[in-house]
């Protein structure tokens, strides 16, 4: 009977130090430790994908906001083929839209915290708000179901981070 304890116990004892080095919150931490750049210096940086969004975020005078330091932010950044899907570009953006207007297109873009990919891929039906009023949903899998038109947006890159914030890349432009 005693071995039994013994056992029960060192068995105990490994299974807590197993629990303790593999504890989830520590790897989640680590793999979504803030990067070196800004939300706008990465977006900046990568005119391929971004540069429409940029311009669009220059005429709003929003670059400032994405490149607060301090700033805690998840973008949902539509790519410059959203963009032309949408039917405009990084030349035709600011004349497409009034300020009023492209300023709330993009503010319903982001949240006003890092949402690592975890908690947007896997949230299935959480509500998450975003800085323009409105919400999307988590359908799961990579995909949303956006509230106001019911559209499905695919995340095609997840979790870039970003000093201030971490950057989803989708593949349609939100409209509230």
């Amino acid at each position: 009977m005693s071995i039994n304890i013994h056992k029960a116990v060192t068995f105990s004892l490994i299974l807590a130090v197993i629990i303790a080095v593999a504890s989830p919150a520590d790897s989640h931490a680590q793999r979504f430790k803030p990067g070196d750049k800004t939300i706008a210096e990465i977006a900046v940086g990568d005119p391929e994908n971004f540069s429409t969004l940029v311009a669009a975020l220059s005429c709003t005078d929003l670059v400032g906001a994405v490149a607060d330091p301090d700033a805690e932010l998840t973008v949902f950044a539509p790519t410059n083929a959203a963009f032309a899907a949408a039917g405009v570009d990084a030349s035709t953006i600011c004349s497409a839209f009034d300020k009023e207007t492209l300023t709330t297109i993009l503010l319903y873009h982001v949240t006003g915290e890092r949402r690592p990919s975890p908690s947007v891929i896997n949230g299935k039906n959480k509500m998450i708000t975003m800085l323009a009023g409105g919400a999307i949903y988590p359908q799961g899998k990579g995909s949303l179901t956006i509230d106001a038109n019911n559209s499905s947006v695919n995340i095609v890159a997840a979790d870039i981070l970003a000093s201030n914030g971490i950057i989803h890349v989708i593949d349609f432009v939100l409209l509230p």
